[in-house]
């Protein structure tokens, strides 16, 4: 417990004491920080003695130059202080209130909102509401191309702000954030106007599915023992949206048997799950896809059997009867998975691409497991996986994951048209990444425009990758960003890119994921159309034409 001791000390000392020590330089300044919230507990009165004066300063002064410095150090405080929230919180807030002054300020505040919503979950919704009215300021401001560019961002913001508020039940205030995107994605003729449409389209039936769990829950409200009404919206929570946790919240002893016995250990985390429930819970998942009235919640039925089977197979290594009927039964379940007559998504609907994918019947080489975490791989040589997904047009990939051992690459292959190539992180231990391959430079080599040096990545940390590929004839376009940041970004003609045949998938059709000498969680994987559709092929992809040779890379 030494380590509280400095704390007490500094919590101890006077006020003229900790704002001397404000003075002494960055790690000072942190100790201070932490040592003002231990003695106070009240972020805003840390605010005021570390930068009271100061605020009393720049606000004394008719020009924003000197508020957009403040809110810059305000930032780089908020930086140092990820594990003190509410301290965090209120310097974000106030670097968003001075740097929103100017225009010169609009990258610090966005940048203070973006550390927001990444530290504080539950901020996330206001803190891009407040990016969107920055956005739309600038929009109002520019002309010409520039016009077209803030206009691009400030409708890719107002998509995200209408994810949030429809993943919290706001479907009509979603509904308004996309009418308002669509006007101005057609003022500026953006491509990305087919999905914004086929995003709002995507409402109704959320916003009919909210009027049904309204509706039951008004009549238990009246009436708790309506069993019809429960057993219903246990249904609707547990089959049409696939959320065993919320359905647990309305299990009680009117149901049935198995009912009140499978939803409360459907909840807990699959890896979890002992041997012999596990194969209970996949016979009963796989019952249950034949109660889904809609062609989702069966699919997400029978992959939720097909996770059970899959770990009950794993478990149960003893080659007998029991084996023998999980395995058939796992092949039953793939069979009615390729038969779902839902085999494409339109423009603008998110795709849950970790969903649909076997690790038996889609790995091409490594150990890939399905966990509770996602889906992870363990240490080879270029491990991967083919994801059943391939689009036509323009699309947008959001990959999650977390390196968990070694020091080798992480790999998302693209199909780019008629081509494929591979968007490579940590290659070479860590030396770049890039794209893979530009007229045959190895980004791995730090031999072509798109490489990233150094490109190491930190074990245990979790990383987000936005990813958008664009056609134009025979040009394409690559834009990715890491942690909300630009990261990797091409342009040019589609016959500049290959994959080499270490990374090479069975379909270069298809999206898929690699590692190379580490472990990685690849924790969510979701992808849209922003033209044209995502395929969802049926089985066996077909096999790739052959890709160019050359000695093997070293990650």
């Amino acid at each position: 417990m030494s380590h509280v001791r400095p704390l007490v000390w500094l919590a101890a000392l006077p006020v003229l004491t900790i704002a001397a020590l404000a003075l002494a330089g960055p790690a000072a300044a942190v100790l201070l920080i932490l040592a003002a919230s231990a003695r106070a507990d009240d972020a805003t009165d840390a605010l005021d003695q570390l930068y009271g004066d100061d605020l009393k300063r720049v606000l004394a002064t008719p020009s924003p130059a000197d508020d957009v410095a403040l809110a810059k150090q305000l930032l780089d405080a908020a930086k140092k202080v990820s594990n003190q929230v509410a301290f965090l919180t209120v310097l974000c807030e106030k670097a968003y209130e001075l740097a929103a002054k100017d225009a010169s300020g609009y990258p610090t505040a966005t940048a203070a909102m973006d550390l927001l919503a990444e530290t504080v979950g539950d901020k996330k919704a206001d803190c891009l509401q407040k990016c969107v009215a920055l956005y739309q300021k600038q929009y109002a401001a520019a002309r010409g191309d520039a016009k077209v560019k803030a206009g691009e961002t400030l409708t890719e913001a107002l998509g995200k702000v209408a994810e949030v508020q429809a993943a919290t039940g706001d479907v009509d205030g979603a509904a308004a954030t996309l009418r308002q995107a669509i006007a101005i994605a057609t003022a500026i003729r953006s491509d990305t106007k087919a999905a914004l449409q086929a995003q709002l389209d995507g409402l109704a039936p959320q916003a009919k599915m909210e009027k049904q769990l309204a509706a039951l829950k008004a009549k238990l409200d009246a009436k708790p023992d309506d069993a019809a009404a429960r057993k219903e919206l246990v249904r609707l929570y547990l089959v049409e949206l696939d959320n065993p946790a919320e359905a647990a919240k309305f299990v009680d002893e009117s149901l049935d048997e198995a009912t009140r016995k499978y939803v409360p250990a459907a909840v807990k985390p699959i890896q979890e799950a002992p041997e012999l429930a596990c194969r209970e819970l996949g016979e009963w998942y796989r019952g249950l896809a034949d109660q889904a009235a809609a062609q989702a919640g069966k699919g997400a039925m029978l992959r939720r059997a097909q996770g059970y089977y899959e770990r009950f197979v794993g478990l149960h290594t003893t080659d007998d009867l029991a084996r023998t009927t999980a395995t058939l039964a796992l092949n039953k379940i793939e069979d009615a998975l390729a038969k779902l007559p839902a085999n494409k998504a339109l423009p603008g609907m998110w795709i849950d691409c970790l969903k649909l994918v076997a690790p038996a019947k889609h790995g091409v080489a490594g150990k890939w497991e399905r966990k509770d975490q996602g889906l992870v791989v363990a240490p080879g040589q270029f491990s991967r996986l083919t994801i059943p997904v391939a689009p036509t047009g323009h699309y947008e990939v959001k990959v999650v994951f977390v390196r968990t051992n070694g020091d080798g690459a992480v790999l998302v292959a693209l199909p780019v048209g008629p081509t494929a190539c591979g968007l490579v992180l940590s290659a070479a231990r860590g030396h770049s990444s890039g794209l893979e391959a530009i007229n045959g430079n190895w980004a791995g080599d730090g031999a072509n425009e798109t490489a990233v040096r150094p490109g190491t990545l930190v074990n245990g940390q979790e990383y987000s990758l936005d990813i958008k590929v664009m056609l134009q004839g025979q040009q394409a376009e690559i834009a990715t960003s890491l942690d909300d940041r630009p990261f990797v970004h091409w342009k040019g003609a589609l016959s500049a890119l290959s994959t080499f045949p270490d990374w090479r998938t069975p379909d270069p059709k298809c999206l898929g994921l690699g590692a190379h000498l580490s472990a990685v969680e690849f924790r969510r994987v979701r992808m849209r159309a922003l033209s044209g559709e995502l395929k969802l092929p049926d089985a066996n992809p077909a096999t790739a034409s052959p890709a160019p040779t050359r000695p093997t890379p070293k990650g």
